[in-house]
């Protein structure tokens, strides 16, 4: 672009060398951002069609670590020393990306060191859980959760306590499985309740509960309770299950309760009498056939509530 004291300016194309080396050639936002000029203006500069500033010029310099003779000039000066602005860039690089490397080392210690405290949470949870269903237990999330997944149900309670909580006001409140039965009904699943005699005033208030939730009409179609005049020493939950559904959502749960789970979906366990425990005893195909007789037997001598 011209001449000044006898020496060829270059900056253009010093200017243009060091946004290719620096790797800014598709992204100068650094640059711009740096000097606070606008992409039109560093054009200008690579150009040789206008001239920075005097501090534009020693900002130029600066980020790119380099000397006002060499931008300008396109000449090393003949003096370098740890003291140039080259060597203090250098410096500053190698401190900033030591001290990222260390904090991403230390992020993904600490990243580690949690994810296999979960992992070995979560691998105690499942051991657990898969003794549980190789002994024959199942608690009572889980069964929760299989009976979400019923087409129809029969269960002989002794008074309805996983579906109603008495509260001291007299007024009861949702249990851990009327939620699941409230929408089991609203899908069209069908339940049977056999109960004890003296449960008419706990048969009236799940009535409500559920009505409150999918309305009179599904509770009516959909949920029947009867009175047995025979003793009823322990429940029992006998389900029909929507096998495809249970495989597709809870392939894992379906993997540690299978081998107490017919072909066809019957599946049924013995609700525990004792309200401190969360687990109860799965049938297997013997006794669930036998528990399906007497409850049809039982239901059929059994009056309406």
């Amino acid at each position: 672009m011209g001449e000044v004291s006898g020496r060829e300016v270059k900056l253009g194309q010093t200017l243009s060398s060091l946004i290719e080396r620096g790797g800014y050639s598709r992204n100068r936002q650094e640059i711009l951002t740096a000097l606070d000029i606008s992409p039109a203006a560093l054009s200008q500069y690579a150009r040789d069609q206008t001239r920075p500033s005097f501090q534009k010029l020693m900002a130029l310099a600066d980020f790119f670590g380099v000397s006002l003779d060499y931008l300008v000039y396109g000449e090393v000066t003949e003096t370098v020393t740890d003291d140039t602005a080259v060597a203090k860039y250098v410096n500053e690089s190698v401190s900033r990306a030591m001290a990222s490397a260390r904090r991403h080392t230390d992020l993904v210690g600490r990243i580690g060191r949690v994810l296999s405290d979960r992992v070995d949470a979560v691998a105690r949870e499942l051991a657990d859980s898969a003794t549980a269903g190789r002994e024959g237990l199942i608690q009572d999330d889980e069964a929760a959760r299989i009976e979400g997944y019923c087409l129809s149900a029969k269960i002989l309670t002794l008074d309805l306590q996983y579906d109603l909580i008495a509260m001291p006001d007299g007024e009861p409140a949702a249990g851990e499985f009327l939620e699941v039965v409230a929408k089991n009904l609203a899908k069209g699943c069908d339940y049977q309740f056999l109960v004890p005699l003296g449960s008419e005033g706990m048969v009236e208030q799940f009535r409500t509960l559920l009505t409150d939730r999918v309305g009179r009409d599904s509770v009516r179609k959909n949920c029947s309770f009867r009175r047995t005049g025979q003793p009823v020493t322990a429940g029992t939950a006998l389900y029909q299950l929507d096998m495809v559904a249970l495989q597709a959502d809870e392939p894992a749960l379906l993997e540690q309760m299978g081998d107490y789970i017919s072909p066809g979906g019957d599946f049924g366990y013995l609700i525990s009498p004792n309200i401190d425990s969360n687990s109860d005893m799965v049938m297997n195909r013997t006794h669930r056939e036998r528990a399906q007789s007497a409850f049809a037997a039982l239901w059929a001598a059994a009056a309406r509530v």
